[in-house]
């Protein structure tokens, strides 16, 4: 049975060899995600689903090159997240600021930030981008 990393890795390698590949992975936020979301910030995820999408991945890829291999994590990311906080990000289409969470993961070298759009109304978190820092 695949899991959760194996169906994300194989959704990444699919969309990064066929540019007209496109499908997504979707996954609930865990209660532990939801826990600590509440503790650092007050904000609600509870019934929140995660979202990574080919064209996301594409985008990691083209503006960050090999941190495209950090998306096979995000669930782990999404747990063990060290730091987390609002912020905002301009829709490149509309122009408009979309609200959004960015979860800071560190690791033994360097930080790994994620960029989570955050869509309320629907309860979606979906990958915007993610780089080292």
């Amino acid at each position: 049975m695949d899991t959760l990393h194996d169906r994300i890795c194989n959704l990444v390698k699919l969309s990064l060899e066929d540019k007209q590949y496109s499908d997504f992975v979707s996954f609930p936020i865990s209660s532990i995600t939801i826990n600590k979301v509440k503790k650092k910030i007050y904000a609600n995820l509870d019934s929140y689903i995660c979202i990574i999408h080919s064209d996301d991945i594409r985008h990691v890829e083209k503006e960050h090159g090999d941190e495209v291999m950090h998306i096979c994590k995000i669930p782990h990311y999404l747990e063990k997240f060290a730091k987390v906080e609002k912020s905002s990000t301009r829709d490149r289409a509309s122009g408009k600021n979309i609200p959004c969470f960015v979860f800071t993961k560190k690791t033994e070298t360097k930080d790994v930030r994620m960029v989570k759009m955050n869509i309320s109304k629907d309860k979606i978190l979906r990958l915007k981008t993610m780089f080292e820092v």
